[in-house]
């Protein structure tokens, strides 16, 4: 009891009052201004929660250490502690360190955002959730969800609002007729509900059997497939009522002394 009193009575608790209410001041003024200026302008980032929390639990530990320091505890021996206890969870944790390091990159960085179109190696699909852990992605059009752990992305395409199709034709079809199909397709795409605009850029390359003719249409990302298969329909039929035939890969064989020898 005598030593209780000893305490109250000397500076000790004032001084740890007074580390508590600057602890709490800098934890206010950080919350307002993180809240005010991080939050306001992307409030699905999540910036601005990871700096809170991360504010929040150092300013707990560095208050906890001056209280002790102040009642004469020798803290040196806590804070190595605390570090191996750090290497060692780091270590247990590592790929959850990892997963959250890129999550973190993600979103500062802004690689993508949630309701984005993008496609991540193999898988594409519309990003429905993006947490430090993880990117949930739904393919609509195959009917699936994806998870995919932060720290195994490593290259993102996100689709914009042009979609690029290459028709093929025969390299016999007669050009006029090529360019008079080309404006019945463009006319027929551009009047569709979801398009922006339709061009037809002309020749795009020569392959073995075809020649390629480019397509641009300026549609939102979120149905592009939807206006891909469409205008696939739409060149079927305007190509079939014009007499035009899609090619099909083909191979020469030609007779040399009585061999066949196929090209």
């Amino acid at each position: 009891m005598e030593q209780i009193l000893k305490w109250l009575f000397s500076p000790k608790p004032y001084v740890c009052l007074a580390v508590i209410i600057v602890s709490l001041l800098i934890w206010s003024m950080v919350r307002r201004f993180v809240r005010k200026v991080i939050a306001e302008e992307d409030k699905k980032s999540g910036v601005a929660a990871i700096l809170l929390n991360v504010t929040k639990y150092f300013l707990i530990a560095m208050c906890i250490l001056a209280i002790l320091q102040i009642n004469g505890i020798n803290v040196s021996s806590a804070i190595a502690g605390l570090g191996i206890a750090s290497v060692i969870v780091g270590l247990a944790l590592q790929d959850a360190l990892k997963d959250i390091i890129m999550g973190v990159n993600i979103i500062s960085e802004n690689f993508f955002r949630v309701g984005d179109i993008v496609k991540i190696g193999e898988y594409s699909g519309k990003v429905t959730n993006l947490s430090l852990k993880s990117t949930e992605l739904v393919n609509g059009e195959e009917g699936y969800e994806l998870h995919i752990c932060n720290r195994n992305i490593d290259r993102v395409l996100v689709y914009n609002d042009i979609l690029v199709l290459d028709i093929p034709l025969s390299y016999g079809e007669d050009a006029e007729k090529i360019r008079d199909a080309f404006d019945s397709i463009t006319s027929a795409v551009a009047s569709m509900k979801e398009v922006k605009k339709a061009e037809y850029l002309g020749l795009q390359s020569y392959q073995d059997s075809s020649v390629l003719y480019r397509l641009r249409i300026t549609v939102s990302p979120q149905n592009r497939a939807v206006i891909r298969r469409q205008t696939l329909q739409k060149v079927d039929e305007i190509l079939a009522e014009l007499g035009i035939a899609i090619p099909f890969p083909q191979v020469d064989v030609h007779l040399d002394g009585g061999k066949d020898i196929a090209k």
